[in-house]
């Protein structure tokens, strides 16, 4: 009996030790299991690669077929009988009307055919042609302008009946629409099949193991500690008895061990399920543990960028601020103005808006070195290369454009999610993204087949010119102000600027919105938190977690593209004396580039005819259908934009008043009040 017992109890050992191979880290034969993931990947590969190339090749195959009960578009029989026609009239008179019968004859059976011949205004055909003609068919005259065609000769207007193929033309693309849908709609169940099949059913496979696996681990633990306290209870007085006790003490040892182990399994588990870990979680794991929970997770440590390096100086004895600030007010300039919506450098002398661009540009905004007297120069180099007769487009614009960035910059914080090489390029980015403008939009070089058009296949051909512009000036050792920078750095600068330059294209506001509304969706719960903690308390922003996101980099480049986009529309954010001034010299730009588009007979673009434009009700169009939708999506991600939209809607209000009293005529009753309404669902 005590040896049938002692077996008994190696029985339940081994089942210890079976337990023990399902931990991680115990050796095991992998077997069939080897690669298991890499075999699904190879699989479901090949089986999408087959599905569709097995589409494609379907699709390709079928499009030809319509082109079978279409028109034949090497049929040369129409220009062919035109000249037959043309030849028979001026030198065979007689047998035209012969040579008409045969014309109509031959399309009896096709299902497009002439309906009239006749000769041109300015023709030099006998009277013998002239009275077979005009030429009446007995085809009628299609009632659509786009199923007639002329082909025309010397002296002759031969007109054709299409209806008939354009019809059958449509019919066979709807067709078409047709069958590419169902073979869409087919191939995606098909696809959908072979992914549950490959991936989705091995995989609920795979967790049912998992599950029946530790629910057997912990029945099996559970019983045995069971076993264990039971036989704790019985007492047996020999020395056989007391080796047995000392067995089951053994034993129950060994699964209080193993409970432990699984209690801190499931620890691990849930530590290394959370990404942003707390470290009390980790509080009673050893370093072995923690490495196991980032191995699991893919971290191999922490690598973070230390931001604090690139941070603004707000310390006042700092040396360069403090000679950047003796510079600014040396000129006339207070430091208060810089720090407002109140700078116009429309009323700024040259050396004023020089000492503020200098102020701007400064390594106190964003930590990167480079040398004063190059930066000089390349300002005075930048100044020339703007046009000093636009009345927009000049170096008072990129002045005042470059003082956005710079206000934005400290308004949002972007020292704490924007790198120094970042804040560099976008102040770099901003004093330049207008060079060289010749005071028309892209639409006007592509009608006009400009040079620069030409240049870049029509593609936003005034920023490549203004990018192209940038980088050819430092490429000069003297205007060379990223010669301090290491190459990296200057790679990263050089990304930034083209990056956020291109955006600047008035084509890509609407991509804009979408990518920042795009952005808002991915981290909805992150920016509403964000944006109600910023109610309470507007230092709180940002916040440690909205920190993580923001640094991400596709996060970080469209907050720089952003905020260059918005700084450069910024007239209508600014307060209405600023603004009025503004909106007055882009409409006299837009007037100009009217009146050379009337010189040359191509069609005037909207706001550009200065004979029917109304200003302040064109304002209120731009604040309502441009800046708003981009400013309100944008304040969902920086909520320190609130004053802008604040100051957004009065200006629009204000240009509905002026709307209101220089309107002439006055608008009418039905006018005010859509005007009304519009104002309403944009506050």
């Amino acid at each position: 009996a005590r040896i049938a017992k002692l077996g008994a109890r190696a029985g339940r050992a081994t089942r210890v030790m079976n337990l023990l191979s399902f931990l991680p880290g115990v050796p095991k034969d992998q077997g069939a299991n080897a690669g298991l993931a890499k075999r699904i990947s190879a699989r479901l590969v090949s089986s999408l690669s087959m599905r569709v190339s097995g589409l494609i090749i379907l699709m390709v195959s079928i499009m030809p077929f319509r082109s079978m009960w279409t028109f034949p578009e090497t049929d040369w029989s129409l220009r062919s009988w035109a000249a037959r026609l043309e030849t028979i009239a001026t030198l065979h008179p007689e047998r035209l009307g012969r040579q008409l019968d045969r014309f109509g004859r031959f399309y009896t059976d096709l299902t497009y055919f002439p309906y009239k011949v006749e000769a041109k205004p300015d023709h030099n055909l006998s009277s013998d042609a002239l009275q077979w003609l005009p030429w009446p068919a007995e085809w009628t005259e299609p009632e659509r302008a786009a199923n007639r065609l002329r082909f025309e000769t010397a002296n002759l207007i031969c007109s054709f009946n299409f209806a008939g193929p354009n019809w059958m033309d449509a019919l066979m693309n709807v067709l078409l629409l047709v069958v590419v849908m169902v073979l869409m709609v087919g191939f995606s169940l098909v696809l959908s099949k072979s992914v549950s099949t490959i991936v989705l059913r091995p995989l609920e496979n795979l967790l049912l193991q998992v599950h029946q696996t530790a629910s057997m681990i912990f029945k099996s633990v559970t019983d045995m500690a069971t076993a264990m306290r039971n036989e704790d209870t019985l007492s047996e007085e020999s020395e056989d008895d007391e080796q047995n006790f000392d067995i089951a003490a053994a034993f129950k040892n060994e699964t209080i061990l193993l409970e432990r182990v699984v209690r801190k399994l499931a620890v691990m588990s849930e530590a290394s399920s959370r990404p942003g870990e707390d470290p009390e979680d980790k509080a009673g794991l050893d370093a072995d543990d923690v490495a196991l929970i980032n191995m699991f997770s893919r971290r191999q440590g922490s690598t973070d960028i230390a931001w604090e390096d690139d941070a603004i100086s707000d310390d006042a004895d700092d040396p360069i601020l403090k000679s950047q600030r003796e510079i600014v007010e040396s000129a006339g300039l207070s430091l208060d103005l810089l720090d407002s919506w109140n700078l116009n450098p429309l009323e700024l002398d040259k050396a004023r808006n020089h000492a503020a661009a200098m102020y701007f540009l400064g390594p106190h905004n964003h930590g990167m070195p480079f040398s004063g007297v190059e930066m000089g120069h390349f300002l005075e180099a930048t100044e020339n290369g703007y046009k000093k007769s636009n009345p927009y487009h000049n170096w008072f614009h990129a002045i005042d454009v470059t003082h956005g960035v710079y206000r934005l910059l400290q308004i949002c914080s972007a020292d704490h999610y924007l790198s120094g090489c970042d804040r560099f390029a976008l102040l770099v980015g901003a004093i330049s993204h207008d060079v060289g403008h010749p005071g028309f939009t892209n639409a006007f070089l592509i009608e006009t087949s400009h040079d620069l058009a030409l240049r870049y296949n029509d593609r936003s051909p005034l920023e490549n010119m203004h990018c192209s512009s940038l980088f050819e000036l430092v490429s000069a050792p003297k205007y060379n102000i990223f010669n301090l920078l290491s190459k990296d750095q200057r790679q990263e600068v050089r990304k930034v600027c083209v990056g956020a330059i291109l955006y600047t294209d008035n084509s890509q506001h609407f991509a804009m919105i979408k990518e920042v509304q795009m952005c808002c969706e991915v981290h909805s719960e992150l920016l509403d938190e964000s944006r109600a903690n910023f109610k309470m308390s507007a230092e709180s922003f940002p916040s440690k977690e909205t920190l993580e996101a923001m640094r991400a980099p596709e996060t970080r480049r469209l907050v720089v593209d952003v905020l260059l986009h918005i700084a450069d529309i910024s007239n209508s954010m600014k307060p209405f004396r600023i603004c009025r001034i503004w909106a007055t010299q882009v409409l006299e730009e837009y007037f100009l580039q009217g009146d050379a588009e009337k010189k040359l007979g191509v069609p005037v673009q909207a706001l550009n005819d200065r004979e029917k434009v109304n200003r302040a009700f064109s304002q209120v169009g731009f604040i309502e259908f441009l800046v708003s939708p981009l400013l309100f999506t944008v304040l969902k991600v920086l909520p320190p934009m609130e004053n802008h939209v604040e100051q957004l809607i009065l200006n629009a209000k204000t240009w509905h008043q002026h709307w209101l009293t220089d309107t002439d005529p006055p608008p009418s009753d039905a006018d005010k009040e859509g005007m009304k309404e519009r104002l309403r669902k944009l506050q």
